[in-house]
């Protein structure tokens, strides 16, 4: 259930129920800090200082956007300490090195990304995050887009026969690859502007570096400037590492 929280200044903290109420707390309120929130058990670890924190263990979280970008986070969260992260900036061009089923050639691919848009880069994502966990290992894959999870749970049918083809390959490599996965949404372009919150913030990056990795030819499309693109990737922290593949240039 969506829900707002104020954390900044104290005479307004609290959590709100509907946008009117929040805005009408805020409005005129100097240092107000809020945000909406999907469950009330987020914003009581937002308001109690703790935020929303990601737990031991290894995270893949991936993005994917219709002009073909692909942007994937490697967390590994120790028990103790800062997670160390690994970004990659690419596109659905990972489908030339990866065979799969419908997909034999570059022609082939961005044939199907011109008919599949950004479920296409979606997929794209995953299947990299797939063939880059280790054998044998655990891993949550974060998502914003529903499919991810539910094509690969049996959720959903998939209807379009290359979208068909790469959820077998996915299922392929957990099964061939020993992967024990679990999937958890991540609401796309969450705020992490009342407080901590972890799946919000490296799902951004995600969802930048996708940007960072979108197929030239593909840019009007969406109304994408590189620049502004490559400008985000000068102020990572000093514990990322950001890798560049499928010959885009860092």
């Amino acid at each position: 259930m969506r829900v707002y929280v104020v954390t900044a200044p104290k005479q307004i903290r609290g959590i709100y129920e509907t946008w009117a109420d929040c805005k009408a707390a805020a409005t005129g309120c100097t240092g107000a800090r809020y945000q909406a929130v999907d469950s009330r058990e987020k914003a009581e670890a937002l308001l109690n200082g703790r935020g929303v924190r990601l737990d031991p263990g290894r995270y893949g979280f991936r993005d994917g956007n219709a002009a073909g970008g692909v942007g994937i986070v490697f967390v590994n969260q120790p028990d103790k300490g800062e997670a160390i992260a690994t970004e990659i900036s690419t596109s659905v061009e990972v489908f030339n090195s990866h065979t799969v089923v419908g997909l034999p050639s570059e022609a082939h691919v961005l044939a199907a990304l011109g008919r599949l848009h950004n479920i296409l880069a979606e997929m794209a994502g995953l299947s990299y995050v797939l063939l880059h966990t280790p054998p044998g290992s655990r891993i949550t894959i974060v998502h914003d887009y529903e499919g991810v999870a539910a094509w690969i749970e049996g959720r959903w049918k998939a209807k379009d026969p290359v979208v068909e083809a790469v959820v077998d390959a996915c299922s392929s490599l957990i099964r061939n690859r020993r992967l024990e996965v679990t999937f958890r949404h991540q609401r796309g372009h969450q705020s992490t502007w009342a407080g901590r919150d972890d799946y919000a913030r490296w799902n951004a990056r995600a969802n930048k570096l996708a940007t960072l990795g979108s197929l030239p030819r593909r840019l009007p499309d969406v109304g994408v400037e590189p620049a502004v693109a490559t400008e985000e990737i000068e102020h990572l922290s000093a514990d990322t590492q950001v890798v560049a593949v499928a010959g885009q240039a860092m």
